[in-house]
């Protein structure tokens, strides 16, 4: 029997298919977007069905997501506001002056000559890049020591809806944001893309090998669900 379209309940959905894919996913963005990831032979009518089964559990997530982003607001780049590296708040101060970052105690210290929000913001951006870059690769290097496989590759990439990500020629990626959240979170997703350098997948042993070589993953999972709109600006 064919499944004919249905409305879903006025929820707007963007369908991304998958060749590898087997089943019909959901997932919220934390700017409230309602993506479907489905198979390639699945028809619109019955992904429209499954949309609208969903409907209480998309509104649910869209309404966590809303308060997350009240509870973390834009950043305006100005004196006052708070910053994180590795999880530790720190004061951001700007000056006018010779072109400078630098911290000390709980404090941020930027100076440039333009001091207005876009420039501000790139210097910044870029800090935590360099930052990122330098941490994500030492670490790495050191945790790949747990399971014996050496990434070819390590860089950063300025993902928006993703921590990470593991090649199949071996190259692994982090998105820099990560720099403001905890150590032990930082590890958990450099874990998680080394662990697929044997496992290219999410299947039981690769969640195996995943918990026993990082003691921290529920909590580190946790954390990124309960916070990751503290690492966007």
């Amino acid at each position: 029997m064919s499944v004919p379209d249905l409305p879903a309940a006025e929820i707007d959905y963007t369908i991304i298919r998958r060749p590898r894919r087997k089943t019909v996913g959901l997932v919220v963005r934390a700017d409230g977007r309602v993506e479907v990831l489905a198979p390639p032979g699945v028809s619109s009518g019955r992904i429209a069905a499954f949309v609208q089964q969903k409907t209480t559990w998309i509104s649910d997530k869209q309404q966590r997501h809303q308060l997350a982003a009240e509870r973390y607001p834009a950043k305006r780049f100005q004196s006052g506001e708070t910053f994180l590296l590795l999880g530790k708040p720190f004061t951001l101060q700007i000056q006018q002056g010779k072109r400078q970052i630098s911290m000390a105690e709980n404090s941020l210290h930027i100076s440039l000559r333009d001091i207005s929000p876009n420039p501000v913001r790139r210097m910044i951006e870029r800090w935590y890049k360099e930052l990122a870059l330098e941490y994500i690769t030492r670490r790495s290097g050191e945790l790949a020591l747990l399971i014996g496989r050496k990434p070819s590759g390590i860089g950063i990439k300025g993902y928006r809806s993703r921590w990470g990500s593991c090649h199949a020629d071996g190259r692994i990626y982090l998105n820099w944001r990560l720099i403001m959240a905890p150590a032990f979170v930082i590890d958990h997703v450099i874990m998680h893309e080394l662990c697929h350098l044997i496992h290219p997948n999410h299947s039981a042993t690769f969640k195996q090998l995943l918990t026993t070589i990082d003691p921290h993953y529920r909590q580190a999972r946790k954390w990124l669900k309960e916070h990751h709109f503290a690492l966007n600006f």
